[in-house]
Order: structure tokens, then C-alpha cells, then sequence
């Protein structure tokens, strides 16, 4: 009895024990510093072996662990690579961990991992690492999968390798063949021969995400020699699996003959299977080639019917097609309430001709469109942000007996908004809109002073110290002159202060001005100018006029098209903190009326740029790309990518 307690006395112990050191090891997983550029999410100090006395119960442990317990394995394992109770044996600690970790014990996994990460007690293995934290993020390990992913960003191979194949595999993640390609591409050209096989073995086994990646891979030539009728063979092959990416491809292959004979039909076959399986993409193709009768007889039904699904995902070109066929009524009935709806759904995501239209008819009176152009300049949504045209717009469907634009007028005025305010005061003064009331007069007159008067002082000393010399007060005046806030708007007038700026070497106004000659805005437009300011500020290394001029190199727009020399910009730019820049980006846009908020554009760039990232700048660069994109719709991000691909940068060498 007595010799069966000491036992059980004994062995809870040596539970105890266990479940503590399970419990610490796994709270150790955390960095302590990045070896070389990257960082392993474990602490590789003794595992909490401080936790167990020396000699305490390590044969009953070492019998535990010989019985196959994973607690007990880790511990033991601890033991010895801290060598308290045991001679310190690295090479047994990682036998111990070793067989912990093939049981699925998650600190054993991450532990393991982090120890061939940083080369503590055995030889560094950045490859063996990867496989056991890989196995810790399979098993739902959110602060691994963070590690293994920030590795990637930070242009690690074996790290975006394992990533691809995880979302290829849904395995640890959800499954996703786009995230499992851009991580298989992103690891190309660090290691061509060796990510190609991976991905071929990826793709035999049937992973359709390593079908498209192989497809890219070939049709462009990015560490491999290229090769259309191979390319053409792995997107097939991806395409009868279902894959709606691949089918598109295929489309679009087929349609412009790249490589291939050209082939309506066959471009149709595959734009219709990635259609009806729900592809937005292929869906306004289809609508458009039988809006148009591009290579089928036109039909606006079936035209109609592809745009409206396509619409209905939010896509803003279906959704103005489709608004412009409703508008029509040619071959379907006219139907202006169906056609007003669609377009104002598609102004509201920025979309030009929608955004034209929505303009023409409020001008003409409508209360709809003024209330939706209210809405677009108070949020920033297709426009740039401008609480005084908001009020103004507002203001004209309150006169027209609108209440719930009176609702977000008096919200803009309340949020400071003087022309609000301003508006505000009038109206209630000449009881037009809303019920004479000289208190709701009155103290929205006194707001609206009040503000006046704050804002007044501002510029007064922005005119003053601007007329001294000062570049930063010329800049600050362009922008105030730009944005139409405090002062009115007057386009001329804020180019004549930005280049007052750019003349002194202040980079953003350089920037800027290259805008405005690219936009022709307060300008005549000329490309070859914008490319002069756009240089100026590349050359004090602003990220975003080095990524424009790139864009301007590769278009060639006001020079000569020239991919080695929009290699070289883009490739300046990455090695820039571009994350820097994205305020001065944010006011540029915020404050242009032409080229307001093109955040698809922004996006495109940053897409460019993490390519032709280095180590320590590709983290900064997906940040900020990241940042435009939690402010765009998904056809946005869509759009910038399908540019991107269009380009076919893979094709610029950096020299």
C-alpha cells in the first residue's frame, strides 16, 4: 500500500512537472531577436529545465518518455540541451523533441523548429526548421503561421515554398489556389531549378494552384526557358479541374492568339465554364463580347443576363454595362429606375463613365444622384473626399424635400464642415429646404464664423510665411488650393504654389506636379513634363515617382518605351521605404479632382515593387500595398492585379 503511494506520489509529480514545462515551453515561443533578416517566433534559452530540480524524477521521466509520452519526450529533451540532471546532449534533446514532435505536439513542433532555425545545439537548417513549423501551422498554430508568413513577406524561399503548398492544400489555412501562386512565384527566381521541381511534384499530385503557377512560370519565362505549348499545357490541365483562374487565362489566350491560333470559339468555351461556375471576370467578358458581337452574334439578353451576375458580385463595370443597357432599351425594355440603380452603384466604387453620368444628372435636377454625389464626396468613395461639395449637394436635394440629406448635412456641419455649416445658416434664414428658424440660424452662423475665423488665421500665416520662401507653406497652400478646404478651389492656383515648392527642391510638390501634367489638371496636360517632375523626385529617391516613372518607362509615355530603364525605377523604389511615402500619397489623391483616390493605380505599383523587393524592404512595400487595399472594392484589387499581369514585368531585367 504504502510502496503504491509513493508511486502514485512519484508519477503525479512527474505529471506535474510535465504539464508545467508544457505549459512554459509553449510561452517561450516567443522572438527574441531576428537572425539575419528574419526572425524565428521561439526563444532558444533552457525551455524552462529551471523548473525541475536537478535529479528530480528523471528516471521515472526517461521511463515516461521511452513509453512514448510526448510531455514526457519534451521534457526530457529540455533536460538535455540545458544538461541540468542529465550530461547536456544536444544531440538527444533533438532525438527526445524529434520523437515528441512526430507524435503532433505542438511545443515539441515549434521548439524543434526553432532550434534548426537559429543553429542552438545542432546545425542551423533553415529547411528542417520550416518542416516542423510547418507542421505546428497545419495543426490550426496561429503565432507560427504569423512567422512563417512574415518570413515570406521578407522574401525567404523555403518559407513562401511551404506557404504555397499549404494553401494549395487548404492545409493549416484556407484553401486558396491565388495565395498558393503568388507564393510559388514570389520563390522562383530566388531558386528556380529547386522551386520549379517542387512545384512540378505539387502538380502531378494534382494541386491545380501548382497547375496555374506552372503555366504563369512557362508563358512568361520567369526562371525557366519560356514556353507557350508548355504553359498552354499546365493551364489545361487546371482548366478541366475546375479552375476558373485558368480558364480565363485560356480565354484570353485563345482571343488574342497569343502563341496560339486564334480561336473565338474555343475562347468562348472556357469563358463560359469559368463563368457559370461564378468567375465575375469571365462573366463581364461574356457580356461584353455579346454586347458587342465580338466574336458571337450579338445578343443583348444574354449580355445582360452575364453582366447582371457579374453586377451583382459588385463588379463596377458590370454594373454601369449593364445600367447603359437598361438606359438604352434596344432589344430589352427600357427600364430608367433599373438603369439609375446600376449606375449609381458603380459611381459609388469610383467608376468614371458611372460617375460622369451620376454628375449629369444631378446637374439636371435628380435627388437621387444629388444625394448618392453627397454620399461619394462626404465618404471618398469614387471622388475625393470634399465636405463642401457634399454639402453642396446635399443642400440641393434638401431643397428639393429630401430628409435624409438633411440627416447628413446637418452630421457634416456638426463635424465641422464650414461649408456646412455656412449652408446651414442660409437655409434656415430663407426657410429654403427646411422651416425658417433664426436660432437654427443663428447658431449655425456663429459655428460657421467661428471656423472661418480659425481658418482664416491658418492661411493667413500659411500666405505669409509661403510669400518668405518657405517651400513647405508653398506646398501646404497648393494642397489647401487643391482640396477647395478654407479657401475655394482653384486648380491654377494650386499648380502656381506646388511649383513655387517643387522650384526649392521640395520632393512631394515635385511629385505632385507630375500629377497634374499627367492628369492635365490646372495644366495643359503634357506627359513629357510630368516625366521632369516625375524624375526630380525620383531622384531625391521619392518610392512613388520612382514607381510612376516605371510606370511611364513602361507605357512609354512621354518618352520612349524602354523596359530596362522601368526595371531600374521600379527596382529604386523597392529598395525604398515606400511605406514612407504613403502619406504624402493619401494627400495627392485625397486632393485631386482627376485623379482622386486611384487607388488601383497605388495598388498596381506596390504590386510592381514587391517583385523587385529586397529582404529588408519587402515588408515595408506589402504593408503599404496592403493599406490601399483594405480601401478598395475586390474588382479594384482585381483590376490592379489584372494589370500588373499585363505588363508582364517578369520580362524587366534590373540592371
Amino acid at each position: 500500500m504504502v510502496g503504491s503511494r509513493k508511486y502514485l506520489v512519484a508519477v503525479s509529480g512527474i505529471i506535474f512537472v510535465v504539464l508545467v514545462t508544457a505549459s512554459c515551453a509553449r510561452q517561450d515561443a516567443i522572438s527574441e531577436a531576428p537572425p539575419a533578416q528574419h526572425t524565428s517566433p521561439l526563444r532558444q534559452d533552457s525551455e524552462a529545465a529551471e523548473l525541475v530540480e536537478a535529479g528530480q524524477g528523471t528516471a521515472d521521466l526517461r521511463a515516461l518518455a521511452e513509453q512514448g509520452d510526448a510531455e514526457a519526450q519534451l521534457r526530457l529533451g529540455g533536460m538535455y540541451f540545458a544538461g541540468q540532471a542529465v550530461a547536456e546532449d544536444a544531440a538527444e534533446g533533438v532525438r527526445w523533441w524529434r520523437q515528441a514532435a512526430e507524435q503532433g505536439h505542438l511545443p515539441a513542433q515549434t521548439g524543434l523548429g526553432g532550434r534548426y532555425f537559429n543553429g542552438r545545439g545542432v546545425e542551423q537548417d533553415v529547411a528542417e526548421a520550416f518542416r516542423w513549423y510547418r507542421m505546428a501551422a497545419e495543426q490550426g498554430d496561429e503565432e507560427v503561421l504569423a512567422f512563417m508568413r512574415l518570413n515570406a513577406e521578407q522574401g525567404m524561399m523555403v518559407a513562401q515554398a511551404n506557404l504555397a503548398e499549404m494553401y494549395a492544400e487548404g492545409r493549416g489555412v484556407i484553401r486558396n489556389e491565388m495565395e498558393a501562386v503568388r507564393w510559388w512565384w514570389q520563390a522562383v527566381p530566388q531558386s528556380p531549378v529547386e522551386v520549379v521541381v517542387l512545384i512540378q511534384r505539387a502538380a502531378e499530385k494534382g494541386s491545380v494552384a501548382a497547375k496555374i503557377a506552372l503555366g504563369r512560370i512557362y508563358a512568361t519565362g520567369r526562371g525557366v526557358f519560356r514556353d507557350v505549348g508548355e504553359a498552354m499545357h499546365w493551364y489545361r490541365l487546371a482548366a478541366e479541374q475546375g479552375s476558373a483562374e485558368a480558364q480565363v487565362t485560356l480565354g484570353d489566350i485563345y482571343v488574342d492568339g497569343r502563341g496560339v491560333t486564334q480561336d473565338t470559339n474555343e475562347a468562348m468555351r472556357w469563358y463560359r465554364r469559368a463563368a457559370e461556375q461564378g468567375s465575375a471576370e469571365a462573366q463581364v467578358i461574356l457580356g461584353s463580347m455579346y454586347g458587342e458581337g465580338r466574336g458571337v452574334l450579338q445578343d443583348e439578353e444574354q449580355a445582360m443576363r452575364w453582366y447582371r451576375r457579374a453586377a451583382e458580385q459588385g463588379w463596377s463595370d458590370a454594373q454601369f454595362s449593364l445600367g447603359g443597357l437598361y438606359f438604352a432599351g434596344r432589344d430589352i425594355p427600357r427600364n430608367e429606375k433599373e438603369a439609375v440603380k446600376w449606375y449609381h452603384r458603380a459611381a459609388a466604387q469610383g467608376h468614371t463613365g458611372a460617375l460622369a453620368w451620376v454628375r449629369r444628372a444631378a446637374e439636371e435636377g435628380d435627388v437621387l444622384a444629388e444625394v448618392t454625389l453627397g454620399d461619394m464626396y462626404w465618404n471618398g468613395r469614387g471622388v475625393a473626399t470634399d465636405a463642401g461639395e457634399a454639402a453642396r449637394w446635399y443642400r440641393m436635394a434638401v431643397e428639393r424635400g429630401d430628409v435624409e440629406a438633411l440627416r447628413w448635412m446637418r452630421l457634416t456641419a456638426e463635424e465641422g464642415s464650414l461649408a456646412a455649416q455656412a449652408h446651414l445658416a442660409d437655409m434656415y434664414t430663407t426657410g429654403r429646404g427646411v422651416a425658417q428658424d433664426e436660432t437654427e440660424a443663428a447658431r449655425w452662423s456663429q459655428q460657421a464664423a467661428e471656423r472661418r475665423e480659425a481658418e482664416t488665421e491658418k492661411v493667413s500665416w500659411f500666405y505669409q510665411t509661403a510669400e518668405e520662401g518657405n517651400a513647405e507653406a508653398q506646398h501646404v497652400l497648393g494642397v489647401l488650393y487643391s482640396s477647395g478646404r478654407i479657401i475655394a478651389r482653384d486648380g491654377v492656383a494650386a499648380v502656381e504654389w506646388y511649383r513655387h515648392a517643387a522650384e526649392q527642391g521640395h520632393v512631394v510638390a515635385q511629385f505632385t506636379l507630375g500629377l497634374r501634367y499627367d492628369a492635365g489638371e490646372g495644366v495643359t496636360r503634357d506627359e513629357a513634363e510630368a516625366v521632369r517632375w516625375y524624375r526630380m523626385a525620383a531622384d531625391q529617391g521619392h518610392a512613388l515617382a520612382q514607381l510612376a516613372l516605371g510606370v511611364m518607362h513602361s507605357d512609354g509615355r512621354g518618352v520612349t518605351a524602354d523596359t530596362t530603364e522601368a526595371a531600374r525605377w521600379f527596382h529604386r523604389a523597392a529598395v525604398q521605404d515606400v511605406a514612407r511615402t504613403q502619406h504624402d500619397s493619401r494627400v495627392v489623391y485625397a486632393n485631386s479632382r482627376e485623379v482622386a483616390q486611384d487607388d488601383v493605380t497605388i495598388y498596381l505599383w506596390f504590386d510592381l515593387a514587391v517583385v523587385r523587393s529586397t529582404d529588408d524592404t519587402r515588408d515595408s512595400v506589402v504593408q503599404s500595398r496592403e493599406t490601399v487595399a483594405q480601401r478598395m472594392t475586390r474588382n479594384q484589387v482585381a483590376e490592379a492585379r489584372r494589370r500588373a499581369r499585363a505588363w508582364d514585368v517578369v520580362h524587366l531585367r534590373v540592371p
